[in-house]
């Protein structure tokens, strides 16, 4: 059941809620009374209250269509929940209305906080959830994104912790998830040598479960557009050359409509009850497996030669530890292939896995700027006067 009413009119708007669902049954109905209550009440600007709407069909999107082309300004939608917000986003409607979503406030004073990451924080919210807290600088669309990654990556199978909804933190946004009761698998793996190797199988069967699982398209951005976005960030670090050869060496890479999780070391996986389930989900994308192992090599292979310190800290482990994780993951990852062959592979992914330390603008932008310089000068050095050996040379 759906209802239209006149809530109250100031002197520079007028506020009608819509309650229940808009569907193709009462699409026309719903239109007729909204439009009557509108037009006894003709002053100031509309908002739409739908702080009380769970649904709306195609239908009902084409009474908004028609209600918001008789209005004068940008009519209002506030209340929004954040199924509906997604709805909006998808269609363009939010381009049509003003939106005004009001979320559950939370504060960092009233919480215990559990870990820091290189975006945000998170904090115990009770004894089954956590708030994951993005530092100000995220965009609310890539906070957006992430939690619904988050669920698409569970409905494909991927284990992940489950998401619920996006909340106010003290003036920043915030993800809510389940409290996973368990350890990192970096700590895990430091922390119970003897566990190790069966936590290093677990860690390499769930790296190939990710590689093997179709992404779909309409749920998943390609890894392509990813890093374009970033290159654009790191504009300024390069010149046009450098940066003309690093989207050759991006577009050169041959496509594949399969998941890749864009960051992945045992510092964002988490164990429970015997299993590994991934976290920090916003890089999940789909794209040639390459992308994850220059990303993996990135921090596994490269950083703990260029800045061992920062390494430890970003990967939650030691040093000859992750590299003795990177060469287990190696080689049972192309265990089926030559000897020859893996030296090559090998090659080609400790060159390419430069290209994300030359990202390092953008992908470790709340490291110091040291770090930063580090990786860029590092990039210069060891990337670009080779960068011609990989490009078009990806063919596993």
């Amino acid at each position: 059941m759906a209802e239209v009413s006149f809530i109250k009119q100031e002197a520079d708007a007028v506020t009608i809620r819509i309650t229940g669902s808009i569907r193709i049954e009462n699409a026309k109905r719903i239109e007729e009374e909204l439009f009557k209550v509108r037009k006894e009440h003709p002053e100031g600007k509309l908002i739409l209250d739908f702080s009380t709407l769970h649904y709306i069909s195609s239908s009902g999107l084409r009474v908004l269509l028609n209600i918001a082309k008789q209005e004068k300004e940008k009519a209002v939608v506030s209340g929004l929940s954040l199924d509906l917000m997604e709805i909006f986003d998808q269609t363009g409607f939010s381009r049509m209305f003003e939106i005004q979503r009001k979320r559950n406030e939370y504060h960092i004073a009233d919480m215990q906080l559990l870990g820091t990451g290189a975006n945000g924080a998170v904090y115990r919210l009770d004894k089954e959830r956590v708030i994951k807290v993005f530092a100000k600088d995220v965009p609310e669309k890539d906070i957006r994104r992430e939690r619904l990654i988050a669920q698409n990556a569970l409905i494909s199978g991927i284990p992940t912790a489950i998401s619920y909804d996006v909340v106010e933190v003290d003036g920043q946004k915030g993800i809510i998830f389940e409290l996973l009761n368990s350890n990192s698998l970096s700590y895990e793996m430091k922390t119970y040598p003897e566990k190790y190797d069966d936590l290093v199988e677990k860690y390499i069967a769930l790296y190939k479960k990710i590689h093997q699982t179709e992404a779909d398209p309409d749920n998943f951005r390609n890894i392509k557009d990813v890093y374009h976005e970033g290159l654009d960030f790191c504009k300024d670090w390069y010149t046009e050359e450098e940066m003309a050869l690093l989207n050759e060496l991006l577009e050169s890479v041959p496509d594949r409509t399969t998941l890749i999780h864009g960051d992945y070391h045992p510092n964002n996986i988490m164990t429970q009850d015997g299993e590994l389930i991934m976290i920090d989900m916003g890089d999940m994308s789909m794209g040639h497996p390459v992308f994850d192992f220059l990303s993996t090599a990135a921090t596994q292979l490269n950083l703990p030669k260029i800045y061992p310190e920062y390494a430890a800290v970003h990967t939650g482990m030691p040093v000859e530890m992750i590299q003795k994780t990177w060469r287990r993951l190696f080689d049972s990852y192309f265990a089926d292939r030559s000897e020859a062959d893996r030296t090559r592979i090998e090659d080609q992914v400790a060159l390419f896995s430069k290209f994300k330390v030359a990202m390092a603008p953008y992908y470790a932008r709340s490291a110091t700027e040291e770090v930063i310089k580090a990786s860029v000068d590092d990039a210069k050095q060891n990337l670009f006067p080779r960068i011609r050996e990989i490009i078009g040379t990806i063919d596993w």
